[in-house]
Formats: structure tokens, C-alpha cells, sequence
């Protein structure tokens, strides 16, 4: 499983490294993603396309370079590992069995009531746009470019045994999570702009490039007085190559004085098909293979018409003890491993994401933002939470603008992030930080990252 999570990994970055980094809004990242009303150009497309019909704000753009990275957790922040694994003030370990102050419960049954029920789970996140293939005139854009996710999570029941023991009788939730995903896409926007409102719309061509996941997984682990007992299961489902749509469409209004509101459905369409041998990526198989072993990082099969696997990984153990162990301790922890079928052609909903927003902008010093967006599915990069997001933007000296945002709710429950720019006469460089899980470095428990430069007329 390693093999294939860190084979997977050097596939999107050797495809990354191939197509270049291009345009990821940093300006966006800046103002936390309260970006449906305010985005420009090629900078509205994954935000809000309606926006391309203000071209009187902004007639051409085009990327040059840029990118946008995270990577996060739902437990871990540098001040908790700074206050229980870098030892005390002296620099002994820890003692995770004394109570807290003013409390009955220890520190470590502090530790443990901060991982979610549904495990630790690590979240790694890449998009990156086609250079010069990020073209916006107009009311007309033509944008490409890369995404890549990761989520990979371990059962809660695993560290409860590590730091409590298998206590006798009690039984281990099993269930993990894996998923990841990789699809390049192009697309072609437009805006049909009206008197007091502007209509747009994206279409986008998703070629899926790879994606693996654990589909179903469970069992339990426990500690009988007659030896250890497992039932732990988990499929692990892998496809190559796919052919997929997705459609964004959006809504703004004209200002009305120094207001202006609009609101967005991303991939209100969308879906992809996986593992057949009639896409891009399938045809052009070989010519990827003489680079990089892709079906055999994902343990497809390497029979030309086989572009897709699906594996049942189990672990059963009844009454294994130590006397069975000696007697044949290869019956300990035995994993079994079993080739299931799958369908000829695997298809997945691309996760739909719905974004409401509005601005006011006072005079020429500053813009103020918010946003309330949620998912409308629960995997990959949406969430059924709903968020909310707050940003201003200073535009007092227009060529170094700041910028900075909070958000509520969501995956991450808190984010703050701070941007700048160095803005000339048709060049724009933009950087930006956000924080994942909280308001500051410390608390934080991940962090987003992002660059941008572009043309802009």
C-alpha cells in the first residue's frame, strides 16, 4: 500500500513538473476564497464565469507563471506537538498519565478525544493551470490545467490500542479511508453580459489521468480471554485513463452604488468515466509507460485492454494466542489478498461545490468581501459544511495592494489568510498564505500556499 500511495504520488508530480506551473489565483488565496463577486478574468473560471463580462474592469489576462499547494491534518498543530512530544521543560518525555490542571482527565485521554471519530486523516492538495494555455479576452476564456488530491486516513481504534492498550473484550474499529485523484482538465467560458446583471458558464473536458481508493473497509480488532480476534477488511479500487464533463455556472449583478452580489454552482454537471481503453491517457499508454510504470504502480494489470483493478485486503484472526503463535506464527497477523472483479468502465460524480457572495467598495481605499458556500457532495475537495468567509482588500496604492480573510465552518472549522500584490501597468505578481484549522501558526493544523503572475489589460 505504501508502494502504491508514494507511485501515485511521483506520477502527479512527474506530471506536474511536464505540463509546468501555471495560473492558481494567489489573489483569491489572499482574501481566504471569498472571491464569487470580485474575480476577474481568467481568475473568475473555478470561481464564479459571469465575472468574465466585466470587461470593462478587465479586458485581457493571460497566465505566465503560478501555483497553489496545501497540506493538512484534522489532529496535529505545532503547539500540541510542541507541548506533548518535545519532552517538559527538561526535557524528559512527557507524562501523558497525569491529569490536567483543574481537571480529572489525564493528558492522554486529552490526546485521544482530539482525533475525530472517523480517524486521523492527512490531506495533501495540488492545482496547477497549463501555462499559456490560460488565455482570457473578452468575455471569452480558455483555461486548462492539473488537480491533484490526497486523503489517507488510520481508524482511531489504532491509536487507542498504541496508547491504552488491548484491553480484554473491547473491540477496534478498522474502518480507514484512501482517495486519490488526478485529472487534467481544459475548459471554455463565457459571459453574456445585460444592463443590470451578467449570465456565465464553464465547460470543461475532465481527462482523468489516475485515481485510487479504499471503497468500502471495516471490521473490528479485539482482545478475547481465548487470543486476539480481527475481521478487518478493506477494498482497494485503482483506475487509469477516463473521459469526463463538468459544467460551472454563474450569476452577478451590476454594482448597485458600492454593492454587488452574485452566486455560483461549480461542476453542477459533472462526472467522469475511468478504465476504459477510449480516453486520452489509455491511448497514449505506452508512450507514458517508456517514462513512468503506471499500471504497474497501481498493480493494473498490463494487458492492453485492462485499465482498471479492484483488490480485497482481509485480516482474520480467531483465538490467535501465544501457544498458536509458537506453534505457527505464521498465522499471526496474516493479511489475505483477493483479486475482485470490477466493471469495464468505473464512474465517478465529480463533487459539486454552490458559492453565494457579495462586496462593497468604499471609494478607492478598500473593497470589503464575504462569502457563504458549501458542498453539495462529501468527498474529495467538498464538504456538506457549510462555510462562511470574510476578506478586505486595501487599494489605497493601487500598485501594492494587502489583502486578508477569515473563515468559519467548512472542513477546517477556522482560516485566516494574508496576501499582497505588486501590481504595474499590464503585470500583476500576487502571494498568499492561509492558514487551515486555525487563526494563527501555532494552532493552525495545515497551511495553503500561493504564487501568481500575469498579463492583465
Amino acid at each position: 500500500m505504501i508502494r502504491r500511495i508514494i507511485g501515485i504520488a511521483l506520477l502527479a508530480l512527474f506530471t506536474i513538473s511536464g505540463h509546468g506551473q501555471a495560473h492558481i489565483d494567489a489573489r483569491g488565496l489572499g482574501l481566504c476564497n471569498a472571491y464569487t463577486v470580485t474575480s476577474r478574468g481568467i481568475s473568475a473560471i473555478g470561481y464564479n464565469p459571469a465575472n468574465l463580462g466585466y470587461t470593462e474592469d478587465l479586458g485581457f489576462s493571460a497566465d505566465i507563471l503560478d501555483f497553489k499547494v496545501f497540506a493538512s491534518n484534522n489532529f496535529m498543530s505545532l503547539a500540541l506537538f510542541n507541548q506533548y512530544f518535545t519532552g517538559d521543560r527538561n526535557g524528559d518525555p512527557f507524562d501523558l498519565e497525569s491529569e490536567r490542571p483543574g481537571t480529572d482527565q489525564t493528558h492522554k485521554e486529552y490526546l485521544l478525544s482530539q482525533i475525530p471519530k472517523d480517524g486521523f486523516a492527512v490531506d495533501l492538495g495540488v492545482s496547477i493551470p497549463i501555462p499559456l494555455l490560460n488565455i482570457s479576452y473578452g468575455n471569452y476564456a480558455f483555461t486548462s490545467g492539473m488537480e491533484y488530491y490526497m486523503r489517507n486516513s488510520l481508524p482511531l481504534g489504532l491509536f487507542e490500542i498504541v496508547m491504552e492498550g488491548n484491553q480484554v473484550g473491547r473491540s477496534f474499529d478498522l474502518a480507514l479511508t484512501q482517495d486519490v485523484l488526478l485529472v487534467t482538465n481544459f475548459g471554455f467560458s463565457f459571459a453574456i453580459p445585460f444592463e443590470k446583471y451578467n449570465i456565465g458558464a464553464t465547460v470543461k473536458y475532465l481527462a482523468g489521468i489516475g485515481f485510487a481508493g479504499v471503497d468500502s473497509s471495516g471490521g473490528t480488532f479485539s482482545t478475547q480471554p481465548t487470543g486476539l480476534e480481527s475481521d478487518g477488511f478493506y477494498r482497494y479500487t485503482r483506475a487509469i485513463g477516463g473521459n469526463g464533463l463538468a459544467v460551472d455556472l454563474g450569476f452577478n449583478t451590476r454594482k448597485i452604488g458600492d454593492w454587488q452580489y452574485g452566486f455560483a454552482i461549480n461542476n453542477v454537471i459533472g462526472f467522469i468515466n475511468w478504465g476504459s481503453d477510449d480516453n486520452m491517457i489509455a491511448k497514449q499508454i505506452g508512450l507514458i509507460e517508456s517514462l513512468i510504470p503506471v499500471r504497474d504502480i497501481l498493480q493494473i494489470s498490463s494487458d492492453s485492454t485492462t485499465f482498471s483493478a479492484s483488490t480485497l485486503y482481509s485480516m482474520e484472526m480467531k483465538n490467535v494466542n501465544v501457544s498458536g503463535a509458537f506453534a505457527n506464527s505464521d498465522s499471526l497477523f496474516q493479511l489475505q489478498e483477493e483479486t475482485v472483479a470490477t466493471p469495464d468502465s468505473i464512474r465517478m460524480n465529480y463533487p459539486a461545490v454552490f458559492r453565494l457572495g457579495g462586496s462593497y467598495q468604499y471609494k478607492q481605499d478598500f473593497i470589503l468581501m464575504a462569502d457563504l458556500s458549501t458542498g453539495l457532495d462529501d468527498y474529495y475537495f467538498a464538504d456538506r459544511s457549510w462555510r462562511v468567509a470574510i476578506a478586505a482588500e486595501w487599494i489605497r496604492i493601487k500598485m501594492i495592494p494587502i489583502r486578508s480573510g477569515m473563515a468559519f465552518g467548512g472542513r477546517y472549522g477556522r482560516e485566516a489568510s494574508l496576501g499582497a500584490g505588486l501590481h504595474l501597468l499590464w503585470f500583476d505578481a500576487d502571494v498568499a498564505i492561509k492558514l487551515l484549522g486555525g487563526a494563527s501558526l501555532a494552532s493552525a493544523e495545515g497551511i495553503e500556499i500561493g504564487m501568481s503572475f500575469q498579463f492583465k489589460r
